[in-house]
């Protein structure tokens, strides 16, 4: 045991500090957002491309928690970026097609309307969505939201290995 840890511990009261975490999350799911609409949350571009987040392990403000939640816009002829990640996350093709998705470099192709599944990989894959379209795409994706129980890694990693080209672009942009 670290050196201190055991007075740290035994200064605590873990059993009323569980009845303080229930209290408290009473509290915040009187006033939680119980409606997300869509019109009202912003887009945001990031290395993965542009999002528009509707549950997220950071967002303390909602009625739950329990699923990670966003649409990702990818912009004609363009992809997201490439990500490493433990999988376990469903994509719904909710605004235009045809477009395909590379796992582990293997290519699956979709349309509109169609549900990509990334698979649960312990030792995680590697994922790039693609538009081959001339029209924006939109694919709402949905994932269980395990980033405080297993962390954001969940065992594989979590990491950006490509950024998508609008980010790069708006990297240079602002150098």
């Amino acid at each position: 045991m670290a050196e201190g840890r055991g007075e740290r511990l035994a200064a605590r009261n873990f059993y009323d500090e569980l009845f303080a975490l229930r209290d408290q999350q009473r509290i915040d799911r009187e006033t939680a957002e119980k409606l997300a609409v869509g019109s009202e949350l912003p887009w945001e571009l990031n290395p993965q491309g542009l999002m528009k987040w509707y549950m997220a392990p950071t967002m303390t403000d909602i009625a739950m928690n329990v699923f990670v939640m966003y649409v990702q816009k990818i912009p004609p002829r363009s992809r997201s970026g490439k990500q490493l990640t433990q999988g376990h996350q469903l994509g719904f093709i909710w605004k235009g097609g045809p477009g395909h998705t590379v796992i582990d470099e293997v290519r699956f192709d979709w349309g509109y309307r169609d549900l990509v599944q990334v698979p649960l990989r312990v030792p995680g894959c590697v994922v790039q969505h693609f538009n081959d379209s001339d029209e924006d795409i939109e694919i709402i994706f949905c994932s269980l939201n395990t980033a405080h129980a297993m962390s954001v890694d969940r065992g594989s990693g979590f990491d950006q290995v490509e950024p998508c080209p609008e980010w790069r672009e708006h990297v240079r942009a602002d150098s």
